[in-house]
């Protein structure tokens, strides 16, 4: 078994790498065939060969104009056997072969010119027994059907095999189609928590730094020089994913700075702060260990609260940031005093913004919840992740 295997994956290769030397062997094969079998080389014997030996090579290029011409082969050779006696019912292999790589690459195209060509086939059947020998009338019928039978048979199966792979193909793409929507969402997400996060805390340093340079030009210098430096880091980040896009289809690949984790939150908090929102952040549990997909995942939910937060509270509000590890899950919990809707973060509850959704998609990619609702004070943003270490999607 191993080696017959080994043969037809040989055949195959050959195949491959020098398709027409591949016809034209077939093609040859199949005219030994014909005089082995008694063909006469006169002219008729001759024009026989040049047509069906031309259907043959032809038959995976030009697949109709094989057709016709074995066909034509069949007819000539029809009307030679009953005139000379002479046994073309070689003939059939050809047409049989030619058939099923119309079917193979032509699919259901010119389906009834087809069915009218295997039609011809069988009456041709009828007029040369496959047997090659003169037969009662009867024999005959049964040659017609059987020809008919064997030539619809060998049109189906290419038929069917293109049908597969032409499913296989719409699969596939189907597949591509859908892997690049779900990688422009995911760099959506990442645009979105890195320039609203950034965008927000500089309107806030920039709206406080225009208050302080009047009342404190040290506190207005260092918001400005945090703008900056926000500003910068924002560039550095849009650079990278941009350079994911441009390179990531190179044999390396883009050169990837490592993406935010717990440690960043509290250089993430910082930022905050300087734009005067008061922020505590508490730890409480297990927290080593945590897969860096996670990790991300609590880093993001814990940005787009913090830019909700500046977008739609003022300075001075407080917020208290929790992240836990307990009952096989993180938790993370972001409680403001900002003022109490259900709407001033710009989402209605039955139909939540980018930002809201987002962190719920990020969520449930890991089996997590994230639930944001109005508190009596102010807002609350509560996620919950199962604590998998061995497991990133």
């Amino acid at each position: 078994m191993a080696t017959i295997t080994g043969l037809l994956q040989r055949v195959r290769a050959f195949d491959r790498h020098h398709p027409l030397a591949w016809d034209l062997a077939v093609a040859i094969a199949l005219v030994a065939i014909s005089i082995y079998t008694g063909l006469y080389l006169d002219l008729a014997g001759v024009v026989l060969l040049v047509l069906v030996f031309g259907g043959v090579v032809l038959r995976r290029r030009k697949p109709i104009l094989a057709l016709l011409m074995v066909l034509a082969g069949a007819a000539c050779g029809a009307v030679i056997s009953s005139l000379t006696d002479v046994g073309v019912a070689w003939m059939y292999i050809a047409v049989w072969m030619v058939l099923f790589n119309v079917g193979l690459r032509n699919g259901g195209r010119y389906i009834g010119a087809i069915g009218a060509m295997i039609a011809v086939v069988g009456l041709a059947g009828f007029a040369v027994p496959v047997d090659g020998m003169p037969a009662e009338i009867l024999d005959r019928i049964r040659s017609s059907l059987t020809v008919t039978a064997v030539s619809s048979a060998s049109y189906l199966v290419g038929l069917q095999i293109n049908s597969r792979r032409q499913a296989l193909i719409a699969h596939r793409q189907e597949a591509a189609r859908a892997a690049v929507i779900a990688e422009r969402s995911r760099i959506a997400h990442e645009m979105h928590d890195i320039i609203g996060h950034n965008l927000s805390v500089i309107t806030s340093l920039a709206n406080g730094g225009s208050v302080a340079v009047k009342n404190s030009p040290p506190d207005a210098e260092r918001a400005f020089d945090t703008i900056g430096e926000i500003s910068r880091s924002s560039v550095r980040e849009v650079r990278r994913i941009l350079a994911v896009l441009r390179y990531d289809q190179s044999p390396d690949g883009a050169s990837l700075t490592p993406q935010p984790g717990l440690a960043d939150i509290a250089v993430l908090v910082d930022t905050v702060r300087a734009a005067g929102v008061r922020v505590v952040l508490e730890r409480s549990g297990d927290l080593e260990g945590v897969p860096p997909g996670r990790q991300l995942v609590l880093y993001r939910i814990v940005q787009e609260s913090l830019t909700n937060v500046l977008r739609h509270t003022g300075a001075q509000t407080d917020v208290t940031i929790k992240i836990a590890g307990e009952d096989a899950a993180l938790v993370v919990l972001v409680d403001d005093n900002g003022i109490g809707s259900t709407t001033r973060r710009g989402d209605d509850p039955a139909e939540p913004g980018h930002g809201i959704l987002g962190m719920r998609e990020r969520a449930e990619a890991y089996g997590g919840t994230v639930e944001a609702h109005a508190t009596r004070v102010g807002w609350r943003v509560e996620a919950r992740i199962p604590e998998d270490r061995n497991y990133e999607p």
